[in-house]
């Protein structure tokens, strides 16, 4: 029943795409393989609290007290084990600190810069810079399964669905199959009032297609100037997975739904990366509604 083989095939897209799960695949392997490599972050870690430091700094590091410490450490490894090739400190510092949901943004971001710093001595990534005028970078040295592996150098932001979203009944559903998310954007945002659930779950429902034609005529190409290095190799990455992405959609029957949420003011965001109807032009205009249907009854002006 094709309905059937709808639901499998998105709850395959999950276990393969989401984050979600390969945490849970990456954090039992850590769990499983480097007790000592934990123990020793902890007692790192532990040091570094315990220090004395200037006002601000022990404010900020103040963030970190009450905080279970051995699950700091992992969540820490977990994310640093997505950095199979070396990947920029700032941008895995900011990773970081959402991943540990620290409070305040700056803040957080250079506690856990520091926190990088500390647990470094453990071994499990390194932190170089090729030149002292090049930037820092980071680089995991766990030695992750393949299986793993494969798992990471697939994961991206979830593609749109291929079976109709669940129904959305409270603010922290997402209309996925295995997973679900609060529907409210926004750290600290999160409010169980009235936002027009009902709307929500209507544009959820509305099924798109891709535009396969224009796919093949018309070549992506970048809205920002690709001035360095690092933009060159993030377009290439991205422009890569939007076509795996393509691809995919079109071999899974060229249908799918786009999930919403909403912002703190009410307005409605469709979320997608590699595809989003609300993203640029070239995204715009690869999706169209999956049913056409004539228009009738508008008067010819």
């Amino acid at each position: 029943m094709e309905t059937l083989k709808q639901i499998v095939l998105q709850e395959m897209n999950e276990k393969s795409f989401n984050r979600n799960h390969i945490d849970s695949y990456v954090r039992q392997f850590i769990e499983d393989t480097m007790p000592a490599k934990i123990q020793q972050g902890v007692s790192l870690v532990n040091n570094y609290l315990n220090g004395t430091y200037y006002e601000s700094k022990a404010k900020r590091i103040n963030q970190l007290v009450g905080l279970d410490i051995t699950k700091v450490v992992i969540d820490v490894f977990v994310g640093i084990a997505y950095c199979l090739r070396p990947q920029l400190f700032t941008s895995v510092s900011a990773q970081l600190a959402g991943r540990l949901h620290l409070s305040d943004k700056a803040d957080a971001i250079k506690t856990t810069a520091e926190l990088l710093a500390v647990l470094c001595l453990t071994d499990v990534f390194d932190i170089s810079k090729d030149n002292k005028f090049a930037s820092l970078e980071v680089v995991s040295r766990i030695k992750l399964s393949a299986k793993i592996v494969e798992y990471i150098e697939n994961s991206h932001y979830l593609p749109p669905m291929i079976c109709e979203p669940l129904e959305l009944t409270n603010n922290y559903s997402s209309g996925y199959l295995t997973h679900n998310d609060s529907l409210i954007l926004g750290n600290g945002n999160h409010h169980d009032g009235d936002i027009c659930l009902d709307v929500l779950n209507i544009m959820n429902k509305t099924a798109l297609r891709l535009d396969t034609d224009y796919l093949c005529k018309v070549e992506e190409e970048a809205t920002f100037d690709l001035d360095t290095p690092e933009k060159i190799e993030q377009w290439k990455i991205f422009k890569t997975q939007s076509y795996g992405i393509y691809e995919l959609l079109a071999k899974q029957g060229n249908q799918f739904y786009m999930t919403h949420r909403v912002d703190k003011r009410g307005r409605i965001y469709s979320q997608g990366y590699h595809i989003n109807p609300q993203g640029t032009s070239f995204k715009k205009a690869t999706a169209e509604l999956a049913y056409e249907e004539l228009v009738e009854g508008v008067p010819i002006i």
